[in-house]
């Protein structure tokens, strides 16, 4: 490590030994909202009790979508080394309740980026392996796993370009502190590989195996009892917009509007990313007097008669898919990027996203080549595909068929990604 790179990483160690535990008061802080961290607040400081290991395998997902993409693979590695004792560690109190469901898996919350916390995690629970999901890319996790010895395994990796460029502009940090010290790069696309080379990554330590959320198994119980109470008492002229997110929410709600002014007997499932944002909804639907239910409020989905439902439940995603009859995906009206549509994609159902989708851009690009979604860039134009999807069942139907042809086609990433895995585990 050059000596330049050694003195940013000290002083870093420095500054975030001692702001950890006011950062893991503002996160409770600010995420109150929602489900409560609790006694459990200590854990993003390394105060850990309970059960801890000699030795395990530790899986990191940032947050809830993370932890739900990494399940599977999680319950495949479960049943490939049911020997290895598992801890998996998230960020956010959604993410936990995501987990929650998982045996035979020790379900933590994960240090904050402090050298201490960290050391106190790899103590507690001594891992072999850390692997982690997406692009968690944290100076001091990914140096004291080097410390001790533990292999780092990025799976289903991402960069997006704007993020290579900001890692370019200290190029020698970043090869020092992170892209030499990645065990194994498996990547979504070749566009991530290339930019993982350019961090530092040696090339041999990366592959592409392809999205894991290609694999992913939802819950079509809940799907098929949503979709049979629709058929009953809602119709087919339902408006889905998922994974919503403040600054986007009003509109989406104006295009919902205006095609009501157009066809009056449309209804909209609307379910925002974070519930903090549901005042603002319920806000604009007072002053607009449309008629709304909180799905939390409701005793049953059935019970749902109003023109609006917001989706104000964690855990629920099948259900409310199953209420839809054409989805548009949230973060794609603001600067976030879009969210996975591979999951909407698996039920048949029509996709609409705004101009922003760069998390997923290849992904989205399929889909709207081949007809499987389709490109709003304003709420006009919003609103003219909304109904049109509704109203035209012919093309509604074969959007949805090719929407889930590129949900088949990707499928294989959890095995071909476990195959590289199981390299470390011999």
């Amino acid at each position: 490590m050059r000596i330049k790179s050694f003195l940013i990483l000290l002083v870093y160690k420095t500054i975030t030994l001692f702001l950890a535990p006011l950062a893991a008061i503002f996160i409770s802080y600010k995420r109150r909202k929602d489900p409560k961290y609790g006694f459990r607040i200590l854990e993003l400081i390394g105060i850990y009790f309970g059960k801890g290991y000699k030795k395990s395998v530790w899986f990191h997902a940032a947050s809830f979508g993370e932890v739900n993409a990494l399940k599977p693979f999680i319950v495949e590695f479960n049943k490939q080394h049911p020997e290895q004792n598992i801890v998996l560690t998230t960020m956010t109190t959604t993410g936990a309740q995501a987990g929650s469901s998982l045996r035979d898996v020790n379900l933590r919350y994960v240090p904050l980026d402090s050298s201490l916390g960290l050391r106190a995690f790899f103590c507690k629970f001594h891992p072999q392996l850390l692997i982690i999901i997406d692009t968690e890319l944290w100076p001091n996790m990914i140096d004291i796993a080097h410390s001790k010895n533990c292999p780092v395994i990025i799976i289903n990796a991402r960069m997006q370009e704007k993020n290579c460029n900001a890692y370019l502009k200290h190029e020698d940090l970043v090869k020092d502190l992170i892209g030499k010290r990645l065990s194994k790069v498996l990547c979504v696309a070749y566009s991530d590989k290339e930019r993982f080379e350019k961090i530092g990554v040696n090339p041999h330590n990366i592959a592409v195996t392809g999205n894991l959320k290609y694999d992913l198994v939802p819950r079509e119980g809940l799907y098929k009892n949503a979709k049979c109470i629709k058929e009953k008492i809602l119709g087919n002229r339902v408006f889905g917009a998922i994974s919503i997110h403040e600054g986007e929410e009003i509109t989406i709600l104006n295009a919902f509007l205006k095609a009501k002014l157009s066809r009056s007997k449309i209804k909209m499932v609307i379910v925002p990313r974070h519930l903090a944002i549901v005042k603002n909804i319920t806000s604009f639907l007072d002053k607009n007097n449309c008629s709304y239910s909180r799905k939390s409020e409701l005793l049953n989905i059935s019970d749902f008669s109003a023109e609006v439902l917001i989706g104000d439940t964690i855990g629920e995603i099948e259900s409310y898919l199953g209420l839809c009859d054409v989805v548009f995906m949230g973060g794609s009206f603001i600067s976030t990027g879009g969210h996975n549509p591979l999951e909407p994609a698996f039920f048949s159902l029509p996709l609409i996203t705004g101009p922003d989708y760069h998390n997923f851009a290849e992904l989205f690009d399929k889909l709207i080549e081949c007809g499987g979604c389709f490109l709003a860039t304003d709420e006009y134009s919003l609103t003219k595909i909304m109904l049109k999807l509704l109203f035209d069942n012919e093309l509604k139907i074969s959007t949805g068929v090719k929407a889930l042809d590129i949900q088949q086609q990707g499928r294989g990433a959890i095995q071909r990604s476990m195959n590289y895995i199981n390299d470390f585990l011999k």
